[in-house]
C-alpha cells in the first residue's frame, strides 16, 4: 500500500491551477504543526494549556477583523466557505419565514460558484419558502445586470453575489452593487462570496451592508477545512451547527485550533507592509502580461474570455479554436504545468455554465483552460511556465492538433487504423503511411475539424468518406467528403459515400468472406471492400501485395450486431469495429458476440509490485497515453516502453496479439483511467499477464 507521506509532487512541477487550491506556505504549515504537536489545548478549556489555546483563537479573530476590515460584526470560524455559504442562506431563509408578505424570489448571480444556487435551493424545499430561485443575468464581460437587480431586488428575500469569479476572475463593482441594491431594498439580506477575493482586493466589510461574507483558507496558501464567515452586526443568524456553544453559540463543535493558527500565520503575512511574501499589484499584472504573451504566441487561434480590466490579474481563461480543451489539459499535465478545464471533455457533462452565461460561443465554453496563480507565485516559476507552454504547443503541432507552417509530422507514424471517439460513437481511419492514402468510416461531426487538420497536417489523399448507414446531401459526412475528398475522392459516389469506381473495381474477394463484395477499394496496399448496400459493412485487409489473397483483418460493422451474418464475412481473428461502442469495448473477435471467446483475466496485483514489474527489461510498458503526452514527458524506465495511444490500441493487438500473449505487460497513463480500459481490452484479446498502473503517472515513483 502506498501511504500518504510515499506520495510526492512531480519533480519541477509547475502549480498554476491556484483557484482550485493553494499550496501551503511553510510559514503557515509550520504553524500548524507547531499548534498540532505543543498547543494542543481545548480552547474550552480552563487551565494553561487551554488558555494559550484560547489566546491563538482570540488573536487570529483580531488579525481577521483588520484584514477584512471588519471592526463590528461577528467573525465566525467554519470549516470554509460552503459551510459558510450554507450558514448565510439558512439564516437568511429562516428569517424571511417571519415576514408577513413572503417574497417572490431568491436572487443569485448567473455565474456564482454552485454551491450557491445549490445550497438556495436546499434550504428553500427544507423550510418550505416559497421563494422561486432567479439567476441574475451577466454581460458578455461577467458583469452584473443592474437593471435586472433593480427590478427585481424589492421582492426578493435574499440576494447572493460574487466579488471574484473563480472562473474567470471577473470582478464585480461592490460599491456600484450596493448603491442598486440598497436603493431598491434597504433590509434584503445579502451575501458576497469573497473566497477569491482574499489578498487579491481591499475589503473593508464593516464600511459596507454586505451581511455574509464567507472566506476559506486554502484558496490562499492555508490547508483545507478551515475558513471563516463575516456577519454584520444586526444581520440575521440561525446557526448551522449546534451543540456545545462554541464561538459564542453561533457554531458549536471543537474549534479547529491547527487551521485556525493556520489563518493566523496568513493573516500576518497580508498585513506585513514589507511585501516580501505576497506580491503587489502590479507584478501580478506583469506576471499575467508574460504568460498570456507565451500563450499567444504557443497557440495563435487562442481567445481570451474575459476582459482584462475587469478581472483579477491572477487569472486568465481563454479557449483555443479547434484544440479541445481535453487535449490541451492533458499536454499541460504531461508538461508538469497544472491548470484546470473551465468546461466538459464531453458531451455528457455539462459545459462552462459561467462562458455560457457571458454568452460565449458554444466552442469557447466547450474549450475552456483556467491558469491562475496567486500572490506568493516567483517570477521563476512564470518563466519556466512560459517556456514549458511552448514546449507543450509544439508537442501539439507535431501531433497535428495544431496545425502550422512547418509540422514536425510525429503523426507521419500513423499507420493502420485509428479510432477516434466522441462519447460511445466511433470513427475510423484508414491510412497507408508509405502511400500517404486515407479513408474515413462513419465521420462525426465533433471530429470533422480534427480530421481535416490531420489530412492538411500530412498532406494526405482521401480515398472515400464512407458511412455504414445512407446519409443525406447535407450531413456532416457529405460536408466532410466535399473538403477532403478534392484530394483524391471519386466525385461520383452513392448514398454511403462509396465511390461508383470501387464498385467496378475487381478485386479478388477475401478468403473468409462468403457473400458477394460491392467492388473493392485500395488505400495504398489496403483492401477495403463493402458488403451490403443500406447498411454496408466494409472488410478490411492489411497490406498485401498485388495479386495475393485478402483476409478480412478489420470489418467495420456500424450497428450490426447479428452473429449469424457476421460470421459470415469474417473469421475469428478478425477485430470487428463498431460504430457505438457503450462499454468500450474498442474491438472484439465474433466468439464474444457467441459467448464462445475465451480471455485472459487482468493480472491483479497490489500498487508496489506494479512499480517493481516496471524495473524488469523483459516488461512491456504500453503508455497509452497520447503522443504529445509521451513526447513532453518521456519515461525513464528499465523495462521496454511502447507508445499506443487508445486511438490505435486496435492496431497494436492485430500487430502484436501473438508476439506478446504471454509477456508481462503494465498499461499505464496519466491518472490510470486509459490504462485501465487498454489492459481490460488487451486480456479480453488474449495477452494474459497484463496489468495497469494503478493512479498512473501521478502515483508513479520518479526514483
Amino acid at each position: 500500500m502506498v501511504t500518504p507521506v510515499q506520495i510526492r509532487p512531480k519533480t519541477a512541477e509547475i502549480y498554476l491551477d491556484c483557484n482550485a487550491t493553494t499550496p501551503v506556505l511553510p510559514r503557515i504549515a509550520n504553524a500548524v504543526e507547531h499548534v498540532m504537536a505543543h498547543v494542543f489545548g481545548n480552547p474550552s478549556s480552563s487551565h494553561i494549556t487551554g488558555l494559550q489555546a484560547r489566546y491563538i483563537l482570540d488573536d487570529t479573530r483580531r488579525l481577521g477583523r483588520e484584514v477584512v476590515g471588519a471592526g463590528q460584526g461577528h467573525l465566525i470560524f467554519t470549516s470554509g466557505a460552503t459551510e459558510g455559504i450554507q450558514t448565510a442562506v439558512l439564516s437568511a431563509l429562516q428569517a424571511s419565514q417571519q415576514e408577513s408578505q413572503p417574497k417572490r424570489w431568491l436572487l443569485y448571480g448567473a455565474t456564482e460558484h454552485k454551491a450557491v444556487p445549490q445550497a438556495l435551493e436546499h434550504w428553500r424545499t427544507i423550510l418550505d419558502v416559497p421563494a422561486e430561485l432567479k439567476a441574475i443575468p451577466v454581460d458578455a464581460n461577467g458583469l452584473l445586470d443592474y437593471d435586472f437587480i433593480a427590478e427585481h431586488v424589492a421582492d426578493a428575500a435574499m440576494i447572493c453575489t460574487m466579488a471574484v469569479n473563480n472562473e474567470t476572475g471577473v470582478q464585480q463593482n461592490l460599491e456600484t452593487l450596493e448603491r442598486v441594491i440598497r436603493g431598491n431594498n434597504p433590509t434584503i439580506p445579502w451575501m458576497v462570496d469573497c473566497v477569491q477575493a482574499l489578498g487579491k482586493q481591499a475589503l473593508r466589510l464593516s464600511s459596507t451592508s454586505i451581511d455574509y461574507a464567507p472566506f476559506s483558507g486554502h484558496k490562499l496558501y492555508g490547508p483545507k477545512g478551515i475558513g471563516f464567515l463575516y456577519v454584520r452586526s444586526g444581520a440575521a443568524f440561525t446557526p448551522l451547527i449546534i451543540g456545545g456553544g462554541q464561538e459564542q453559540g453561533l457554531r458549536s463543535g471543537t474549534e479547529n485550533l491547527p487551521g485556525i493558527a493556520a489563518l493566523h500565520a496568513l493573516f500576518e503575512v497580508l498585513l506585513e507592509t514589507d511585501e516580501k511574501t505576497f506580491h503587489q499589484h502590479a507584478v501580478l499584472v506583469n506576471y499575467r502580461d508574460q504568460l498570456l504573451a507565451a500563450l499567444r504566441e504557443a497557440f495563435p487561434t487562442l481567445e481570451l474570455n474575459h476582459a482584462l480590466e475587469h478581472s483579477v490579474p491572477t487569472t486568465l481563461n481563454f479557449s483555443v479554436r479547434g484544440v479541445p480543451s481535453r487535449d490541451i489539459m492533458d499536454v499541460f499535465d504531461a508538461a508538469n504545468i497544472r491548470v484546470s478545464s473551465g468546461s466538459a471533455c464531453s458531451s455528457k457533462v455539462p459545459r462552462s455554465f459561467v462562458l455560457d452565461a457571458m454568452g460565449l460561443e458554444d466552442w469557447r465554453s466547450q474549450s475552456a483552460i483556467r491558469l491562475s496563480f496567486g500572490p506568493a507565485t516567483s517570477a521563476e516559476t512564470i518563466t519556466s511556465a512560459c517556456e514549458r507552454i511552448k514546449d507543450a504547443a509544439r508537442a501539439l503541432r507535431q501531433s497535428c492538433l495544431l496545425v502550422a507552417d512547418t509540422n514536425e509530422d510525429i503523426d507521419s507514424e500513423l499507420d493502420g487504423l485509428v479510432q477516434l471517439r466522441f462519447d460511445n460513437q466511433c470513427c475510423y481511419l484508414v491510412i497507408d503511411r508509405s502511400a500517404r492514402e486515407m479513408a474515413v468510416i462513419d465521420p462525426l461531426p465533433e471530429l470533422a475539424e480534427r480530421i481535416e487538420k490531420l489530412v492538411a497536417c500530412q498532406h494526405y489523399r482521401v480515398k472515400a468518406v464512407l458511412t455504414t448507414a445512407p446519409h443525406a446531401a447535407s450531413s456532416p459526412a457529405a460536408m466532410l467528403a466535399q473538403l477532403l475528398c478534392a484530394s483524391g475522392c471519386d466525385a461520383a459516389r452513392d448514398a454511403v459515400g462509396w465511390p461508383f469506381h470501387a464498385t467496378l473495381m475487381t478485386c479478388s474477394p477475401p478468403v473468409e468472406c462468403e457473400l458477394p463484395v460491392e467492388g473493392c477499394l485500395l488505400v495504398g496496399n489496403r483492401r477495403l471492400y463493402r458488403v451490403g448496400s443500406r447498411q454496408p459493412t466494409y472488410l478490411l485487409s492489411s497490406p498485401i501485395a498485388p495479386g495475393a489473397k485478402a483476409h478480412v483483418d478489420f470489418a467495420f460493422i456500424g450497428e450490426q450486431a447479428n452473429a449469424e451474418l457476421l460470421s459470415k464475412l469474417v473469421h475469428e481473428q478478425t477485430l470487428l469495429c463498431p460504430y457505438a461502442d457503450e462499454d468500450f469495448a474498442v474491438a472484439f473477435r465474433i466468439g464474444e458476440l457467441t459467448q464462445q471467446q475465451p480471455c485472459c483475466e487482468l493480472v491483479d496485483i497490489a500498487l508496489e509490485e506494479q512499480q517493481s514489474w516496471l524495473q524488469r527489461p523483459e516488461t512491456l510498458v504500453v503508455d497509452v497515453r497520447e503522443q504529445q503526452e509521451h513526447q513532453v514527458n518521456p519515461l525513464n524506465l528499465p523495462a521496454a516502453i511502447v507508445n499506443v495511444p487508445l486511438t490505435r490500441l486496435t492496431q497494436f493487438i492485430y500487430d502484436h496479439r501473438h508476439d506478446y500473449e504471454q509477456r508481462p505487460i503494465v498499461c499505464l497513463c496519466r491518472s490510470g483511467h486509459r490504462s485501465a480500459v487498454a489492459a481490460q481490452v488487451l486480456s479480453r484479446h488474449g495477452f494474459c499477464q497484463v496489468s495497469h498502473l494503478t493512479g498512473g503517472t501521478a502515483l508513479l515513483s520518479e526514483q
